[in-house]
């Protein structure tokens, strides 16, 4: 058995063996980060599994307007009319929905459901950390000198427009409280956003990181102003949001189920059908975690320069881990 970092990530895109989204791995910081992270914890990893969810396609389906429906013509076999196989005078409700994801699902479980195991050597960690070094060093000197440029190519990304667009694009302005709330913290999806020891150092975590090699101005209205919008959350953000929270109370809980579908959201039927079908087709797909060591493991740790081993003065790093679990080794 060895000990293993467990990531889960809901996508619509392609995630079969070979797809962009698994070679774009080979290039993620955030597999080298975390490793560096638990390590810094005191465990010793063996590597990272990587639980990808595709989110089916589907959508409900809806009774055939009146003026388009099509009927058979009378036989003596079958007298009475009936609407084309391809029509319906009803729409799908949301129960059945939810059991035709399920079929899918079950007739074609490795495009919805990918796991496989990543390791890191020791020159692609060196690597990572001088990527990330590089990145903490552009952001200082942004800070310092107050100029956080904006990223055209990254004003819409995966079908919609970042958040920060009105402001950008001049529609409106950092202080529209009809549109955007400042945050207490920079970070909400951590316990804390406090120094550790007392010390003074920004904290980055990899949606910071992230949001900065995107868009320098986005990271400034999200992560310095502590910006977030007033509009409810973006569908597909939401979605991802609420499995993941379902698959933490199915890792907290050892495989329970049921437990995992309480946890969902309910903002309607349709919806939490959807995300239940995702989490039902994950547990049947791994039946249950293995061994649990932790859950939503949190983690701070020094920002080092790889080339002195020095660590900076100005930031250090954060973030939490989905799971650590015990896995047979290859």
């Amino acid at each position: 058995m060895g000990l293993y970092i467990v990531e889960r990530k809901t996508s619509g895109e392609d995630i079969l063996p070979g797809s962009s989204y698994w070679q774009r791995l080979i290039l993620d910081v955030q597999i080298s980060t975390y490793i560096d992270a638990v390590e810094t914890l005191g465990y010793k990893v063996d590597g990272v599994i990587y639980d990808l969810l595709g989110k089916p396609r589907l959508r409900p389906l809806q009774a055939t307007p009146v003026e388009e429906r099509k009927y058979t013509k009378p036989t003596k076999a079958e007298p009475t009319p009936r609407l084309y196989a391809n029509q319906r005078d009803r729409d799908e409700t949301a129960e059945e929905y939810g059991r035709r994801i399920l079929e899918a699902m079950g007739e074609e479980p490795d495009r919805f459901y990918q796991r496989q195991k990543i390791v890191r050597l020791e020159n692609e960690r060196l690597e990572a950390q001088a990527d990330i070094w590089q990145t903490a060093g552009a952001i200082r000197d942004a800070r310092r000198l107050k100029v956080f440029p904006r990223n055209p190519d990254s004003c819409h990304q995966w079908g919609r427009p970042c958040e920060f667009f009105p402001i950008c694009s001049g529609l409106t302005t950092a202080d529209d409280e009809m549109m955007f709330k400042r945050e207490e913290r920079a970070h909400e999806e951590l316990d804390s956003d406090a120094p550790r020891d007392g010390q003074a150092l920004v904290l980055l975590t990899q949606s910071s990181l992230r949001a900065y090699r995107a868009c320098p101005r986005r990271y400034y209205y999200r992560y310095e102003m502590r910006l977030r919008p007033l509009a409810p959350k973006d569908e597909k953000l939401r979605r991802g949001s609420s499995v993941h929270r379902a698959l933490e109370v199915w890792s907290k809980t050892g495989g329970d189920v049921e437990a995992a579908i309480a946890a969902l959201d309910r903002v309607n039927e349709y919806d939490f059908q959807y995300e239940r079908a995702m989490v039902i087709g994950y547990h049947a797909r791994w039946e249950k975690p293995a061994k649990t060591i932790a859950v939503e493991k949190e983690f701070r740790f020094s920002l080092i320069n790889p080339e002195t081993g020095a660590a900076s003065r100005t930031f250090e790093l954060g973030g939490r881990v989905d799971a650590l679990e015990e896995h047979e080794l290859d």
